[in-house]
């Protein structure tokens, strides 16, 4: 039997976005956007609770992939730090102020092109994504699972099972609570 997977973006945290921070600030706004909790008012669509409630459920050891599991009232049976969003590099020393997605869309650009200072690099990232690729394509050996986890390393993670002949869509979720559904060909 070869179930499905299922690549969920976790729901939205509850963080008060500054205008602007600087290059230096980016550290503690990636901790404190980290440990947020999910707002009350963002929930799953009862598709994806009837989902979650019948796969095996994998997050990442992070809060809002754990606490987006709850909300699907269902326990993971796996969590691991393998699962986790990657970090992006960033500067320590940066005097310019940008808002949090400006600093966001410029260190993902610069990531792309080999940046990785104070953070993963994407060699990193897309060496953990085809781990994490092997433990899922192992539970779905057995039933259907689904993976509360991050919005980039979602996308990795699609890539991964695209290249090990699974359909589905090359980017699973845009917005919070989206999905994308990946099956054996």
């Amino acid at each position: 039997m070869n179930g499905k997977i299922i690549l969920v973006r976790h729901g939205e945290p509850d963080v008060k976005i500054a205008d602007h921070i600087s290059g230096y600030e980016i550290s503690s706004f990636l901790d404190y956007y980290n440990n947020a909790l999910l707002k009350r008012t963002s929930l799953p669509s009862d598709r994806l609770k009837f989902l979650a409630q019948n796969a095996v459920v994998v997050c990442s050891d992070l809060k809002r992939s754990l606490e987006s599991a709850c909300f699907c009232d269902v326990e993971p049976l796996y969590v691991d730090p393998i699962f986790a969003e990657s970090i992006p590099p960033h500067f320590r020393s940066s005097q310019i102020r940008l808002s949090p997605k400006s600093w966001l869309i410029f260190s993902r650009l610069l990531w792309s092109v080999g940046f990785s200072k104070n953070g993963e690099s994407l060699f990193e990232a897309k060496k953990r994504a085809q781990k994490a690729t092997k433990i899922l394509i192992d539970y779905a050996m057995h039933s259907d699972v689904i993976l509360f986890g991050h919005g980039l390393f979602n996308i990795l993670i699609a890539a991964e099972l695209r290249k090990n002949n699974f359909y589905g869509k090359r980017v699973p979720a845009r917005k919070h609570w989206e999905f994308g559904v990946y099956e054996k060909k």
